[in-house]
């Protein structure tokens, strides 16, 4: 397998071939083509030219299994997933009967199968790609082909409220991923998945143990919150913050539900959630003004019109939170809100940027004597409901 699929990050493509006399000049140009396509991130145009070529492309060469799959990581990317079908089915078909066999035939068949549901988008496509998964996860290394299929099955989960296979599938995303530190991101993004699916579909027992669940997403809030910290390149820390602010949501939106309804079952079990303080970054997400962030921000508060919380039947019964983030100007006027996370669904963030964005934040009474601004763009708002 070549290195752009075997090593995350990496846009190297095929170039660590090398083609034997069989392979035409002009094929041979298109597969240079199709690395520089790669190379530069354009998928779509890699997929082409890998679909040129393999017209012409004698199967007779020791690395057809390799360049085959390697053109169906690319159409799979590009979203050509007729394509990228095309290749895993030759690679289960043929692999074990070329001239050098598939030496990794458990991704050709994950190949095959997340084509072929992404095509379908079948329950029996659906298991079919799980069933793969599970059987390539049981084999050493880590392919991107795979990555993209995990992805594929645990958001398809998500996007048909499967709690179950949600948590299972997003939690075994997530071991095979840890396999390489380059996808940490992804990691964390699938156990923020796991994580989540599991509250949800246990927030309802009467036992003392479903705070467990409210534990291990604030665990996870500060495995990312030191993840921030250790970042191995600044695109690096700016994809972990947004898990960053989701993470702490769902930990707010638990602790208001947890609290709530223990409140209401007059259970005699002993109940009593620990909320915890969770760890905060040692550095803003943003760099401030630098022209007053040698000065202190003052101390004070925000006023400005109430909050009012929705009365739609579409929130009755829910419990969430939301994050939002406020820029102001030196009169402490609020110039931008942004919505960092808002749990569990979007819409109620929309009152939210509202309301804010009257708000002035104010310094409190003799706080400016000792020189302090009113100017940032790190304020935080956090905000939790219980509609009835």
């Amino acid at each position: 397998m070549s290195i752009f699929n075997r090593m995350p990050g990496r846009t190297v493509a095929i170039a660590v071939l090398s083609f034997g006399l069989g392979v035409s000049v002009p094929a041979f140009a298109d597969i240079k083509a199709f690395n520089a396509a790669v190379t530069s991130g354009d998928y779509k145009t890699a997929a082409s030219e890998a679909e040129v070529i393999w017209k012409t492309w004698d199967a007779s060469d020791s690395q057809t299994a390799v360049v085959a799959r390697e053109f169906g990581f690319a159409a799979l990317v590009a979203g050509r997933n007729e394509l990228g079908r095309e290749f895993g089915q030759f690679l289960v078909d043929k692999g074990a009967t070329l001239t050098t066999p598939d030496s990794e035939p458990w991704v050709s068949a994950v190949l095959l199968r997340v084509t072929d549901y992404r095509i379908k988008r079948g329950e029996a496509e659906l298991k079919a790609l799980r069933d793969a998964l599970v059987t390539r996860s049981a084999s050493p290394g880590l392919d991107m082909t795979s990555v993209l299929a995990w992805e594929t099955l645990y958001l398809a989960d998500s996007a048909k409220g499967d709690l179950v296979n949600i948590e299972k599938d997003a939690a075994a995303a997530a071991a095979f991923m840890s396999r390489v530190p380059a996808l940490l991101v992804r990691q964390r993004s699938a156990e923020l998945h796991a994580a989540s699916a599991a509250f949800i579909a246990g927030r309802n027992r009467v036992t003392k143990g479903k705070n467990s669940y409210y534990d291990a997403m604030a665990d996870l809030h500060d495995r990312i919150v030191a993840d921030i910290t250790n970042a191995q390149s600044p695109n690096q820390q700016a994809l972990l913050w947004p898990l960053k602010w989701r993470a702490e949501a769902w930990a707010l939106a638990m602790q208001a539900y947890l609290g709530s309804t223990y409140s209401q079952i007059g259970s005699n079990i002993s109940t009593d959630l620990q909320a915890r303080r969770l760890v905060r970054p040692s550095f803003a997400q943003y760099p401030e003004d630098p022209e007053s962030a040698n000065q202190p921000l003052c101390e004070g508060s925000f006023s400005g019109r109430k909050m009012i919380y929705p009365s739609s039947k579409a929130y009755r019964g829910l419990v969430g939170s939301v994050i939002a983030r406020m820029e102001t100007a030196p009169n402490g006027k609020v110039t931008k809100v942004e919505v960092l996370a808002a749990i569990p669904v979007d819409g109620f963030d929309d009152k939210v940027v509202e309301t804010l964005g009257t708000w002035t934040y104010k310094a409190d009474k003799n706080a400016r004597q000792g020189g302090c601004r009113l100017n940032s763009r790190n304020l935080i708002y956090r905000v939790t409901f219980n509609i009835g």
